[in-house]
Formats: C-alpha cells, sequence, structure tokens
C-alpha cells in the first residue's frame, strides 16, 4: 500500500480534521457561551448533537468515495463512535461546566449513521440518473 506524503495526506483528511475540532471545541466550551443564544425548541442540544455528527457521517463517506479503503469503510467510522462516546464521558467527569448525557451520545451515533448512510445513498440515486 502507498503512503500518502504530509500534502496529499492534508488534501484527503483536512475537512475531517477541522469538523472534529469544531466538534471538539462545541462540545468542551462552557455551557454559559452557549446560554447567551435563546433558542426554545424543546432538545435543541440533540439536534446540535445529532446535526455535528451528521456532517461528520457525510465527510466520512465523502473519504471513502474518494480512496475506498477498509480504513475508511470501517476504522475511522468506529473512531468516530469512539470519539462521540469519549466527549461524553470527558463532560460528565472532567468539565465541570458541562454534564455528559448518554441521549447526546446516542443522537452523536444516530447523526453519524444517518449522514453516512443518506450521503451514500443520494450519491447511488445520482449516479444512477446520470448514466
Amino acid at each position: 500500500m502507498r503512503t500518502l506524503n504530509r500534502n496529499q495526506f492534508i488534501k484527503l483528511y483536512y475537512k475531517l480534521i477541522v469538523w472534529t475540532l469544531v466538534i471538539a471545541y462545541l462540545c468542551f466550551s462552557p455551557a454559559d457561551e452557549f446560554k447567551k443564544v435563546h433558542i426554545t425548541i424543546p432538545h435543541f442540544d440533540k439536534l446540535v448533537h445529532f446535526g455535528m455528527f451528521f456532517i461528520a457521517g457525510i465527510l466520512l463517506s465523502m473519504l471513502y468515495r474518494q480512496k475506498p479503503t477498509l480504513i475508511h469503510k470501517l476504522w475511522l467510522p468506529l473512531l468516530f463512535l469512539w470519539y462521540a462516546v469519549m466527549i461524553e464521558v470527558i463532560q460528565h467527569f472532567y468539565i465541570y461546566t458541562r454534564s455528559g448525557d448518554s441521549m447526546d451520545g446516542l443522537a452523536d451515533i444516530l447523526g453519524l449513521f444517518i449522514g453516512w448512510w443518506l450521503f451514500n445513498l443520494l450519491s447511488k440515486k445520482r449516479k444512477e440518473i446520470t448514466h
């Protein structure tokens, strides 16, 4: 298997790396920063968690379509599942302005899978239409 040089690695993974850092920032920032935003939708935080990982699922799926390897099909999605769980564990035990929530973790996991699935479904439909 051919290894990637630094530029190839950055070109292939930069969107996923940046989005992973955005998720970390949003999940580990003090909760008070987000209370300034007055949104009265019940369980809005679950939608935010779902959306963050929905985008991650799309990015993982795009990566797999660019370079279909076992790493992109299995190991990176598993790593993101672990990331979703660890965010909640870290919030629960180490960040005093946050609290870990298993329902947030579930929203993360659902977002990841549905983002991956929907992107693949729409890509296949698009391919069928254009061919």
